[in-house]
């Protein structure tokens, strides 16, 4: 599958939104460092892998509203 990759300002935008929260710029970095978020350093430059992003986040939300019982 083809990766995405995009900047951390973008990965702000999408995650949560013009109106939300994000979670600061070196937050990130450090979960891309410590493998917690799909990424990578590109010369000076912090990246996010959206791709591999939505397919995790996608999988943990319905594996969560299942434990819950939601779905």
């Amino acid at each position: 599958m083809k990766r995405e990759l995009i900047k951390i300002s973008e990965f702000q935008r999408r995650r949560w939104g013009d109106n939300g929260t994000p979670m600061c710029s070196q937050a990130i970095r450090n979960q891309i460092r410590n493998g917690v978020l799909p990424g990578e350093q590109i010369g000076k430059l912090w990246y996010v892998d959206w791709t591999a992003f939505s397919r995790s986040t996608t999988s943990s939300d319905l594996v969560a509203m299942v434990l819950k019982g939601v779905a």
